[in-house]
């Protein structure tokens, strides 16, 4: 038996199981929309499982306060801190940016 859950509903069910503090509403949003497109391109249903995301997923304000957490050193790049950062962590994990950070799946 399944349910298909709504972008509300996905966002509410983080309040409903005392993680509303975990994510940001729009980080939440931007899972929800990662995780559509990953069931339509992979065939593959997700469950629904707040307290698992939370485990899995972090929310960072950039990719260098991300990368900075898993110690990775900016060294003879061209690029900014930043695009060095979001680069070294799309070869290390899952990342999901959005309008005000990134949330990266844990590694």
């Amino acid at each position: 038996m399944k349910t298909i859950v709504t972008e509300y509903q996905f966002v509410d069910s983080f309040r409903l199981c005392g993680r509303e503090s975990q994510f940001t509403v729009p980080a939440l949003r931007a899972l929800f929309a990662y995780f559509e497109a990953f069931e339509e391109d992979t065939g593959t249903e997700i469950t629904l499982d707040p307290v698992g995301i939370c485990c899995e997923w972090a929310e960072y304000p950039s990719a260098k306060e991300a990368a900075k957490a898993y110690g990775f050193e900016w060294k003879n790049t061209v690029l900014t801190r930043e695009e060095a950062s979001l680069e070294w962590l799309h070869e290390q994990t899952q990342v999901v940016q959005f309008d005000g950070g990134i949330v990266i799946q844990l590694f």
